[in-house]
């Protein structure tokens, strides 16, 4: 990068930064009684146990994966039948070993995805994952401090072009 660009971008990055402190400042400020509200509600103990068995069932349990996969930055157009395909699917779609479930192991269910495109591609073991991931971004081995700031230099990216396409939007908006 040159310094100009690198002199714009981390201009770009203050700027970010300080919006989204005004962001969350205004937010907790108009919302204040609600927030309050709902951390109360939180401590009830008949809340705990009702929220503990919703999490332990099957709507619950979908409703963490699905938002784990949004989380990371996964797009589909249907949740709900890339879920049930999760569900289903028993064997690696690229090596064809049989996949276990849980947190553990290289032949752990994966969701593939494109961490360009966001683009889900198959659900593969952990180990094929890994290998094809490493394959898309030209990385042998990173630490996980290196792994940290690229993900957050990728965050800020992102932010910077949604809001870049919102702007455009707003503005052909404004002219129609």
């Amino acid at each position: 990068m040159n310094s100009n660009a690198e002199q714009e971008y981390l201009k770009l990055k203050e700027q970010n930064e300080k919006h989204k402190e005004r962001s969350k400042k205004n937010y907790y400020k108009n919302h204040e009684a609600e927030l309050q509200k709902r951390a109360k509600l939180r401590q009830d103990e008949d809340y705990k146990l009702m929220m503990a068995k919703y999490r332990a069932s099957e709507a619950g349990k979908k409703s963490a994966r699905i938002t784990c996969w949004k989380q990371g930055g996964v797009i589909s157009d249907d949740y709900d039948a890339l879920y049930n395909k999760w569900k289903t699917t028993t064997h690696c779609e690229a090596c064809d070993v049989e996949l276990i479930e849980g947190n553990k192991g290289e032949n752990k269910k994966t969701l593939d995805h494109d961490h360009k495109t966001g683009a889900f591609r198959n659900i593969v073991c952990n180990s094929c994952n890994v290998k094809r991931g490493n394959d898309d971004r030209g990385v042998v081995r990173q630490t996980k401090a290196q792994y940290n700031e690229n993900r957050k230099w990728k965050r800020l990216e992102q932010n910077f072009r949604l809001k870049w396409d919102l702007k455009h939007a707003f503005n052909r908006l404004k002219i129609n």
